[in-house]
């Protein structure tokens, strides 16, 4: 269910995947206690589908794009980076919904031509990102970017 139904954000995957481990480390834990069990598992279950990630800003509650661009930052680059670009949760929070605008906009215009809408987002975000991560960094999230939105175009 992580894998597949939390592809279109890595971050969140990998969030889920960690609480995952501890929740199956807990659960040996209750051996005797089937009942608490299932309601450790059950409650897991429901923060997956709703996306509960820690520390998630509230603005994404009903964007789940804009949440997965603004947990790509933070699953592709380390705190220090993001600190020295000087990008706070405001700043990850604004990109992510320019980008979730740019992206719909892209696929909008040009859903008949996948590459137009690669190359659409592609010419935006560069000229966007670069300032604050640099080349290298920004074609790298970027094409993270770009692998999101093939995997939302491809399930629709």
């Amino acid at each position: 269910m992580i894998k597949q139904d939390l592809a279109d954000d890595p971050y969140a995957q990998e969030y889920f995947s960690n609480l995952l481990k501890k929740a199956i480390a807990d659960t040996k834990a209750m051996f005797d206690a089937p009942v608490k069990q299932y309601i450790l598992f059950a409650n897991f279950e429901q923060e997956v589908k709703s996306r509960s990630v820690a520390g998630m800003p509230d603005e994404f509650s009903d964007n789940k794009h804009a949440q997965a661009y603004f947990g790509l930052f933070k699953h592709l680059f380390d705190s220090e980076l993001l600190s020295a670009a000087e990008l706070d949760d405001d700043k990850l929070t604004e990109y992510a919904f320019e980008i979730d605008k740019i992206v719909k906009t892209a696929v909008a215009e040009f859903s008949i031509n996948p590459a137009e809408i690669e190359n659409t987002i592609s010419m935006k975000l560069l000229p966007m990102l670069f300032g604050d991560l640099g080349i290298e960094n920004a074609q790298r999230f970027i094409q993270e970017i770009l692998q999101i939105t093939r995997l939302g175009i491809a399930r629709a």
